[in-house]
């Protein structure tokens, strides 16, 4: 941002570089005039407002009515190389997965479970996926049969490290579970096949484990432990390494290539394995801390689907109906850089790869597809908004008289323009538009408003003078 005095008298213009992100953090004195006050479903990384992420269909490779989703990766002997089938789980509970010959998905079972997880693995050289879910044993499917095993531990949350599984119990929540090397249906507690470890300190619960570089970690209810666990189980280590007050959410937990991201009580973490850095602090008061949220990695983004209060008395998307999650984050772990979507009841994520195409699976709900930055929410456009700081030109103490604004949109949009409580709102279309104006006032706000889907609106221009 920077200000240019014009050459008659008093005048003088000052233009935004970007029109950046929210930060809920500053008073708007402090922070630059292209920071948002507030903003959500724009994407202002590139420094103009585009449409941020949204949802849309296609069942070229999601069924719309999967809830979660996954990607079965074998070996077809009939075609003589490695397939992907698509796995997914429907609102009913049941398990299916879609079959190409049939054109329709077929029944993996027909009893209903809980949200399932997956991990594909190679068991007895056979491709298959590992399956959990709350109040089961570890489930296995080969492409045929989905076999429970009794013998293993009632599974929460599951990792393999060095050819074992590791699991976290609900029944038992201070143990993490191991398998027998090489066989994660094997549980029989020997000193050459399965075990458990026990931690017992103040960090609580073990309640999620990763696997991440060497070593796995077991996210607790209040810190994180690392265990050293490479084959023969008598030399597996343990060192705890971080505790907080607050609480870690299982939910939020996901590796973000040389990083670990999560969500806690008080705020967002990146962890790389050896320190725990808080970050995007300037979103705490948005952000609505618990468990029923949804993450994924993708594109060398973390997206973490949450709950938000925007405290502005409106309702958009999903917000006209009851909801569990409103907000979705997007943020880069390398840059810095991140995005606000609202609108999408966002139940869970995964990045996939199928048919030549790398994509971001998402279930709104009960309705599935893949995000994209199309801003809209299946078709109907989601609302987007940025506004600026109330802000003072640098002399709080003195009386603008504001001149103009000259903005540039490719697409329908609004232009709000707020002085010390006036507001004044003027439609901007494709083009620059230069918007005169004689608003006299100590500090200003400027509001850019969109309904359409897609849209694309520049950095602006103020034009005042000082009396």
């Amino acid at each position: 941002m920077y200000t240019k005095r014009l050459p008659r008298g008093n005048k003088y213009r000052r233009r935004t570089n970007k029109l950046g992100a929210v930060d809920y953090k500053h008073d708007g004195s402090v922070v630059d005039l292209s920071v948002a006050a507030e903003c959500y479903n724009f994407d202002g990384s590139s420094g103009a407002l585009r449409p941020g992420y949204g949802i849309e269909e296609d069942e070229s490779l999601v069924p719309n009515y999967a809830v979660r989703y996954w990607i079965y990766n074998y070996f077809s002997e009939e075609e003589n190389t490695y397939v992907k089938q698509r796995v997914y789980q429907i609102p009913s509970g049941q398990i299916c997965y879609w079959s190409d010959a049939r054109d329709r998905h077929v029944f993996i079972s027909g009893k209903v479970y809980p949200p399932f997880d997956v991990i594909n693995y190679k068991l007895d050289s056979k491709d298959v996926i590992l399956l959990s879910c709350d109040g089961h044993r570890l489930f296995t499917w080969n492409g045929r049969n989905l076999v429970e095993h009794e013998n293993s531990p009632m599974v929460s949350s599951m990792a393999l490290h060095y050819e074992r599984l590791f699991v976290t119990s609900r029944d038992e929540k201070f143990k993490v579970f191991f398998s027998k090397n090489l066989d994660p249906t094997n549980w029989d507690i020997s000193a050459d096949g399965g075990g458990f470890i026990e931690l017992l300190d103040e960090r609580g619960y073990c309640n999620k484990v990763v696997s991440f570089g060497s070593y796995l970690y077991v996210f607790r209810e209040r810190g994180i432990s690392r265990i050293t666990a490479y084959g023969d189980q008598s030399e597996f280590a343990v060192v705890n390494l971080f505790v907080t007050a607050g609480r870690i959410f299982p939910s939020s937990i996901i590796t973000c290539g040389n990083v670990i991201m999560f969500l806690a009580s008080d705020g967002l973490y990146v962890f790389d394995g050896y320190d725990c850095r808080r970050v995007l602090e300037n979103l705490k008061s948005l952000i609505v801390p618990n468990d029923d949220c949804a993450c994924a990695y993708h594109d060398g983004r973390y997206f973490l689907a949450c709950k938000m209060n925007f405290r502005d008395g409106k309702t958009v998307g999903c917000e006209t109906a009851e909801y569990k999650v409103n907000g979705l984050i997007s943020f880069d772990p390398n840059s810095g850089e991140y995005t606000i979507c609202r609108g999408m009841d966002i139940r869970f994520m995964n990045s996939c790869s199928f048919n030549g195409r790398d994509y971001l699976m998402g279930s709104d709900v009960d309705r599935a597809g893949i995000m994209t930055e199309c801003g809209a929410r299946y078709g109907e456009p989601l609302p987007k908004h940025w506004k600026s700081p109330a802000f003072d030109f640098g002399t709080p103490d003195k009386q603008k008289r504001i001149l103009g604004i000259m903005i540039k949109s490719d697409g329908q949009a609004s232009v709000t323009v707020d002085g010390d409580g006036q507001k004044t709102t003027y439609a901007v279309d494709n083009g620059t538009d230069v918007i005169k104006l004689f608003v006299s006032c100590y500090r200003m706000t400027v509001a850019v408003d969109a309904d359409a889907a897609d849209c694309n609106v520049s950095p602006f221009t103020v034009t005042y003078s000082i009396f």
